[in-house]
């Protein structure tokens, strides 16, 4: 191969590389956004009716099931979690009970923390 189709083919694994992550990143923050509106709907819906939706359509969401899809769990009468998947190890998640504000990369919260250890030492 001559040097110059070594550099055309180096040149395009880099810039396919560039275009990845730009669009991974793009897309985490729109779901991140997303998810942190979904968080401010369910608070202003606890605060009007003394209790959290049943699910995201009781808030006007619909749920979808795709690549982009957040997903609600009540975990108790005061507490949830609004989630997406980037990929199969890679989640953010907002836990209410921490109240952050933003959705953090996998962080647990204590009570999460507490049973996840007794789990391991069980």
């Amino acid at each position: 191969m001559t040097v110059k189709k070594i550099y055309i083919i180096v040149s395009v694994v880099i810039l396919t590389m560039l275009l990845f992550f730009f669009i991974k990143n793009k897309r985490e923050k729109d779901l991140t956004q997303r998810g942190e509106d979904i968080v401010e709907q369910i608070e202003l819906f606890r605060k009007k009716n003394h209790r959290l939706p049943k699910d995201l359509n009781e808030i006007g969401i619909l749920e979808e099931e795709n690549a982009n899809a957040l997903y609600y769990d009540v975990r108790n009468d005061t507490s949830y979690t609004v989630s997406f998947m980037m990929s199969i190890d890679y989640n953010k998640t907002y836990y209410s009970d921490t109240k952050n504000g933003k959705m953090d990369i996998g962080k647990l919260s204590k009570n999460q923390e507490d049973s996840t250890i007794k789990n391991v030492k069980s």
